[in-house]
């Protein structure tokens, strides 16, 4: 799509048809400021007014599109191209947007210290978000293959799974809650790797951590030899779904008085990692 093109032809039908700007404006109920835009090529008009003003200018929305008259023999083709460069472009906008969502999260949780204290800790996967959305806008740059690309984005997935290991090592992500007493509660926060939940039946931490360490060790397989390990890629996204579950256990136990915010971050983390695993696995 050409919007010089478009632009130039909806002028030239606009003309034919006698109307101004400001009467073509009417017509579609926008300003004459947009169609002046449309007709300079410094903007489209929106997919919702493509079909009117199709029917207002006698085109159909494919010759809009391609910014010229099309015959009935190349109708076919040119509906096809437009199909595949409207696919094409949505392609390219979906990791986009991704990046941004990731960089907006990643900034907000690198400075969360600034503000919230006892999050101190989540800037870990801050600084995780913003490598990966800087490794994804380098490939997209530099135009790496399609198994360059893959790997670079399970790299990045297995970096994901990384973040989560360390706030899952430091004593701040796994919580149990006693009864001190009757009405009363007392809170304790250990490391995912302690003993303590796991003496009290609590074993969801524990077996959070040791999938974890499993999906890292898979994923690092992996990476070494790609294209031949898909079982073994299989096997991380695996582990990865279920420590993903068991991280949220303690959300269904106790309440949102089992979980901080690093133990949110652990599933964030993890859970990003299988959608970028997933991602990876399906490209290949």
């Amino acid at each position: 799509m050409d919007a010089n093109a478009t632009g130039r032809f909806i002028a030239e039908r606009r003309k034919q048809k006698g109307y101004t700007q400001k009467e073509l404006a009417e017509k579609l109920m926008v300003t004459d400021k947009a169609v002046s835009r449309w007709e300079t090529g410094k903007g489209l008009p929106d997919t919702s007014l493509l079909k009117p003003l199709g029917e207002i200018l006698g085109v159909s929305v494919g010759e809009l599109l391609c910014g010229k008259t099309i015959g009935e023999t190349e109708m076919k083709d040119q509906t096809d191209r437009i199909i595949l460069e409207t696919l094409d472009y949505s392609k390219r906008m979906v990791p986009s947007i991704a990046r941004v969502i990731f960089v907006i999260i990643g900034i907000a949780l690198l400075v969360s210290p600034l503000f919230l204290a006892s999050r101190s800790h989540i800037w870990i996967l801050g600084v995780a978000m913003l490598a990966t959305a800087a490794l994804c806008a380098y490939i997209e740059k530099k135009g790496r293959p399609a198994k360059a690309g893959n790997k670079a984005y399970y790299c990045a997935a297995i970096g994901m799974q990384c973040a989560a290991l360390i706030l899952e090592i430091l004593p701040v992500g796994a919580v149990m809650v006693f009864a001190a007493g009757p009405g009363e509660r007392v809170i304790k926060v250990y490391s995912y790797f302690s003993l303590l939940p796991l003496g009290y039946a609590n074993a969801a931490p524990m077996l959070t951590g040791l999938l974890t360490i499993a999906a890292v060790f898979l994923g690092a397989l992996a990476v070494a030899r790609f294209a031949k390990a898909s079982k073994i890629r299989k096997a991380a996204f695996i582990c990865s779904v279920l420590s993903f579950l068991l991280s949220l256990a303690p959300l269904s136990l106790f309440g949102t008085a089992g979980m901080t915010a690093a133990s949110y971050a652990v599933s964030g983390a993890i859970f990003l990692s299988a959608c970028l695993q997933a991602v990876a696995n399906r490209k290949e």
